[in-house]
């Protein structure tokens, strides 16, 4: 039996989901498991048994027509399709109804929303989308409830396995009081589901207060959101760095770790800082609010993303209050310690191989 993970794209300059399949590869590899990675868009990353169709978009006839080669000439009746991200677990699920295959099929939902969802011709396509998979695996409980509101047929095929990154601190990180300038930081794509421009402008309710806001992340929305930065007259508190990587050393430097996104499947990002003993502003939003908020214990103070002034004052509260910080930073560093990346890949073995048993 073989594990054939298929993706829009493998690069892991791209998000969560792409290094979430790296992590499984490579940790199905070590154990001895036969497992490839086939992706649509051209990627350069050298990889062990990993291919791409070398594509410009992944939203074409030839991506469907890459995918459905890859299965005939590479997957057997006895092998797994793993599909990750639209439209790759689309063209995926149209192949099984076509007959191109007799593989089991599962994919990976990543996240609590998607463009599809609340329109009609949406629930058309994703009826069609889901309707192949024999597991569907959610990142989070969010995002299986959010799947179910959607498709409510796909409730007895959710299996949640939530994320994990490897985490570096063996031990929390206790900031100093005495210290004037506090330090702001986000990690995340430039794109509109992270908020940006909304939280830009709740910075300018407390622009008076000593802080420095830095962003780590690239992206399509990096030009509109400085000329926003200039407009608003907040130059001197926030400033775009690119993509960092490592992002450690960026975390540990800093004192408040923001993240008042409309959405998200988990918040990978909010794990490493609260590894790295970091104090949280986070949305109150499924998904996110299950890791920052976990068995009675928080390491967030909670917003509305859609209202700028409830951004400002939890900012606020944080800034003024260096006990808080370290009580919720302390809270953050022992709820991190839930989503270490080896516990993930276990369950995702365990699930490979219960598969496997069921084949025989």
């Amino acid at each position: 039996m073989k594990i054939h993970h298929i993706i829009n794209s493998y690069s892991d300059k791209l998000g969560g989901a792409e290094i979430l399949v790296r992590s499984i590869h490579k940790h199905l590899i070590e154990d001895d498991f036969k497992s490839s990675i086939f992706g649509l868009l051209k990627c350069s990353d050298d990889i062990n048994d990993a291919q791409t169709a070398n594509l410009e978009t992944p939203y074409s006839f030839r991506a469907f027509s890459a995918i459905k080669n890859y299965c005939i000439n590479n997957v057997s009746d006895q092998d797994i399709i793993h599909a990750h991200l639209f439209p790759a677990n689309f063209f995926c699920s149209i192949i099984k109804i076509l007959g191109f295959t007799n593989a089991k099929l599962i994919t990976t939902e990543h996240s609590t929303y998607n463009r599809r969802r609340g329109k009609f011709w949406g629930k058309i396509i994703d009826k069609i989308v889901y309707k192949s998979y024999d597991h569907i695996i959610s990142i989070s409980y969010g995002t299986k409830k959010k799947l179910i509101e959607w498709i409510p047929e796909t409730k007895n095929r959710i299996i949640v396995i939530k994320n994990g990154c490897t985490l570096k601190h063996k031990k929390p990180i206790i900031r100093k009081k005495n210290k004037s300038t506090i330090k702001l930081v986000s990690v995340g794509a430039l794109k509109a589901a992270k908020n940006y421009d909304l939280t830009i402008k709740s910075i300018l309710h407390i622009k008076d207060l000593d802080f420095e806001w830095t962003i780590a992340g690239d992206g399509a929305l990096r030009s509109k959101l400085n000329r926003e930065i200039e407009e608003l007259g907040l130059i001197d508190k926030i400033k775009f760095i690119g993509r960092v990587d490592p992002v450690w050393p960026l975390l540990e430097q800093s004192d408040i770790f923001i993240i008042t996104s409309i959405w998200e499947g988990f918040g990978m990002a909010a794990v490493e800082a609260m590894n790295s003993t970091l104090p949280i502003v986070a949305s109150d939003i499924p998904g996110l609010k299950e890791i920052v908020d976990f068995e009675e214990s928080k390491c967030a103070l909670f917003v509305n993303p859609l209202d700028d002034y409830d951004i400002s004052n939890k900012i606020k509260e944080l800034i003024l209050s260096h006990d808080l910080r370290i009580k919720l930073g302390i809270n953050g560093f022992r709820l991190s310690k839930n989503f270490e990346i080896s516990k993930m890949l276990n369950e995702y073995t365990k699930l490979y191989k219960n598969l496997k048993k069921a084949h025989n």
